[in-house]
């Protein structure tokens, strides 16, 4: 063989050395692009205990007094009584491991190593983008089908007719049979808040460089919009920002809760593919529409995907409002690492391998390979009812726009 040649182990060798670097570039991506990722606590599922876990809630306890005017007698009279008896409860949920699989384009080796390069780093890109939104839409559906809370925003109604759940027991609970005429407003988004953290007793995440103790809100780019023409946020942190104080300043760049402070306990985060619905299916459950939609070639064998009209005109939209420690997204324990080798279990989407397999029929010679993916995860409940996609119907834009009189003027001699 000549040397200036590359033998088809030696470029399988080239991959399965690039694997690690495929790895970190996911993780990278996901931090820098999952607006749910860092919702969620992390953790392990422990291998070889069982296929399917019981994990135990401890519930609010039950007080055997009144806790309006609770009873107290006069201390010289207490001997010879022993109390109320207050009762304490738990509550089982059961999850188990499921994975996703699939395959990167196929790529041959024999086009030499130039064009082999040059084809792997774009089906490698290909890849960690399609994995990032992969993970990200997975998280976003799991909380959506398995909240035990939601809201619809819909005028001409009392609260409670809008908010369903509100307890552990109400896991995959439907929204209200109520179809929303408007979007949803911070007004209404800081009543579920309210309601969140005084009848439900919610955590909110702590306030670290945010400023204050917070829940955080997750919804598209025109609905924050929204929130920050109805709030008037420019004249509110005005001072602020005379006044140098960080608040003001970034909240004035920008709505994100990785980089901007909370505002009233709230802190925001933009989902770039909301989820969206036609409607409602017969069953109560949302009719979703896929933000994509595939364009096939089929004399090359080659697809593409670009955004589903459909999806872009969808009348009904889903954003989320989140307490802490609602769900726990766990991976396998053994994607933790070995020795010193360890990898954080939030951020490790799956593995990736490059197969490469000499057969008897289409790669006798060894000229094809790909890459092989897998995203193994399982979601624990823990206060599955601190978590409330809020419905809502998505508007027409305001382009700001207005008609005007010309700018020519009219001839002397006409006026």
């Amino acid at each position: 063989m000549a040397a200036d040649c590359n033998a088809p182990a030696t470029l399988s060798d080239i991959s399965t050395k690039d694997t690690n670097r495929l790895v970190g570039r996911i993780a990278e991506s996901l931090t820098a692009n999952s607006a749910f990722i860092n919702l969620l606590g992390g953790g392990t599922f422990a291998s070889g205990v069982s296929d399917q876990v019981r994990s135990s809630v401890q519930m609010p306890a039950a007080p055997g007094d009144s806790l309006a005017i609770p009873t107290f007698v006069n201390d010289t009279e207490v001997c010879g009584t022993v109390g109320d008896q207050d009762k304490t409860d738990t509550i089982e949920f059961t999850y188990r491991l499921k994975t996703k699989r699939g395959l990167g384009p196929r790529v041959c080796m024999k086009q030499g190593y130039s064009a082999y390069r040059d084809s792997y780093l774009m089906a490698a890109d290909s890849l960690v983008k399609l994995i990032t939104q992969y993970v990200n839409a997975d998280i976003r559906a799991q909380l959506y089908l398995q909240s035990a809370s939601k809201f619809v925003a819909a005028p001409g109604y009392c609260f409670e007719d809008l908010f369903t759940g509100g307890e552990h027991t109400d896991v995959g609970v439907l929204f209200a049979n109520v179809v929303p005429d408007a979007p949803t407003s911070f007004k209404a988004v800081h009543a579920v808040a309210r309601y969140l953290k005084e009848a439900l007793f919610a955590d909110m995440f702590p306030a670290g460089d945010k400023g204050q103790s917070h829940f955080r809100f997750i919804g598209s780019p025109d609905i924050i919009e929204s929130f920050r023409n109805e709030l008037d946020v420019k004249s509110t942190l005005l001072s602020f920002v005379n006044g140098s104080y960080r608040l003001g300043e970034v909240s004035m760049s920008g709505y994100s809760f990785e980089s901007s402070p909370a505002y009233r306990g709230i802190a925001f985060g933009i989902d770039q593919t909301p989820l969206r619905a036609s409607g409602f299916n017969p069953d109560g459950t949302l009719a979703v529409i896929d933000p994509r939609v595939i364009v096939a070639n089929l004399a090359k064998n080659t697809a593409y995907s670009k955004s589903n009209p459909a999806w872009l005109k969808g009348t009904l939209e889903v954003a989320f409002l989140v307490a802490q420690n609602s769900f726990k997204r766990l991976v396998p324990e053994r994607y933790v690492g070995e020795g010193t080798f360890k990898f954080a279990p939030q951020m490790h989407a799956g593995e990736l391998e490059w197969h490469y397999q000499i057969d008897n029929d289409c790669n006798i010679w060894g000229d094809y390979g790909w890459h092989k993916y897998q995203i193994t995860r399982a979601y624990q409940p823990v206060r599955p009812h601190h978590i409330v996609p809020i419905l809502y119907r998505r508007c027409q834009t305001d382009l700001g726009l207005e008609a005007c009189a010309s700018t020519s003027c009219p001839a002397l001699g006409s006026l």
